[in-house]
């Protein structure tokens, strides 16, 4: 199994880079469990972006996203994950753009997980994924003028976990970037990236009912201020 995990391990890093050309995309971790092959967890999350800030004095981002979730387990050791909801974003400009709070609308995410080792006697693991979500915000009007926005959001992460009886914990490091793409009057659409891109990663897993209900609570900070909840079921 070895080589076969390495190879996939080298494909999906090849596919990444190669999507977002070499550049360090943050986004929920989704966590340390992973379906057995063929096994399905879904459930809801809640991520918000207390405060991002955006490169040279393009002031700084927030965002509240409410998901449906599911992954599913490809292999023991590999999980695709999906999800799909709404999300709010609120620009602030600082010396370019008025801060604009825009109405809710669609938002989703996508990403995979990688159980790259596990030692099951100490309860001790480490887990490499990718994670990316997107804000599709209604447009929103301020003075006769009319501004669209689009926030693209993505991680690459590291994270070691100790799992006790019914409690995991895990932390870790993580690349990120985080992408407002916007227009005003459907003229001249730009795109600004966020000023940071390392962080670091806290998070707590509760386990309940023979381990069917899963409870987790992350933290991310340095390169942004954020946190998301999530209770899933195991089917």
């Amino acid at each position: 199994m070895l080589p076969k995990r390495l190879v996939i391990i080298l494909l999906l890093s090849v596919a990444t880079s190669s999507m977002y050309q070499g550049e360090l995309y943050a986004a929920p971790s989704n966590g340390t469990r992973f379906p057995s092959k063929g096994s399905l967890e879904a459930g809801y999350e809640y991520n918000v972006i207390l405060r991002r800030s955006i490169e040279r004095s393009y002031g700084n981002l927030k965002s509240g996203n409410h998901f449906y979730t599911v992954s599913m387990g490809i292999y023991d050791w590999l999980s695709f994950d999906g999800k799909a909801g709404v999300g709010t974003v609120i620009q602030k400009g600082g010396g370019h753009l008025p801060k604009i709070d825009y109405n809710a609308g669609f938002a989703g995410g996508y990403g995979f997980r990688i159980k790259a080792f596990d030692d099951e006697k100490r309860g001790i693991r480490v887990i490499l994924g990718a994670q990316h979500i997107c804000v599709h915000p209604q447009v929103r009007s301020i003075d006769d003028d009319k501004y669209e926005s689009i926030l693209d959001d993505w991680q690459v992460s590291g994270l070691v976990s100790k799992s006790f009886k019914f409690l995991t914990t895990y932390a870790g490091i993580k690349g990120s970037d985080c992408e407002i793409i916007y227009n005003i009057n459907n003229h001249d659409k730009k795109r600004r990236y966020s000023r940071y891109h390392i962080g670091l990663i806290t998070g707590l897993e509760l386990y309940l009912f023979n381990d069917k209900i899963r409870a987790n609570i992350e933290a991310r900070f340095f390169d942004e201020t954020a946190f998301s909840t999530a209770v899933c079921y195991l089917f």
